[in-house]
């Protein structure tokens, strides 16, 4: 019950950011580096939190303090967002659990979906808390419920 659940809050706020993107469309090439900083900070933190055995929440705070040392504009500062808030969005992916995020193609799969809905929602909810952890959430979730349909 409580995994339909989860499903279903899931879907619906795919949903959400899908319509976001209808309005918006304007995902780019430029976009990649973003994505790719998500990716990192996953596997980045998965890497501390799996094989060094640091504990989520340690691993998420250094992949974290290693990214704020990226130059605010590097490469460019795009559309107010650094790669240091997506290296961050990304170390939240990191942290779960080794019972669902098992296997580190898994954890750059739902870092490369909360990515894309990353870059999607680079216009809205600025300033509200949370953002981060509910696009890291709507990633592991989507990449779950993906590999759940595709390979069980």
């Amino acid at each position: 019950m409580a995994s339909t659940l989860t499903m279903l809050i899931t879907l619906l706020i795919s949903v959400g950011y899908l319509y976001l993107f209808q309005k918006n469309k304007k995902l780019k090439f430029k976009d990649a580096y973003l994505i790719v900083a998500v990716v990192f900070g996953a596997l980045s933190t998965a890497f501390l939190n799996i094989e060094m055995q640091l504990g989520a929440v340690i691993s998420s705070a250094a992949v974290g303090v290693l990214g704020s040392f990226f130059p605010e504009n590097f490469p460019t500062k795009h559309k107010g967002i650094s790669i240091r808030t997506a290296i961050y969005c990304g170390s939240f992916i990191g942290m779960g659990s080794i019972l669902v995020n098992n296997h580190y193609l898994f954890i750059a799969f739902a870092g490369l979906i909360s990515g894309i809905y990353f870059c999607i929602t680079s216009n809205w909810l600025n300033g509200f808390g949370g953002k981060l952890g509910t696009l890291a959430f709507v990633g592991v979730a989507v990449a779950y419920f993906l590999t759940y349909i595709f390979f069980n």
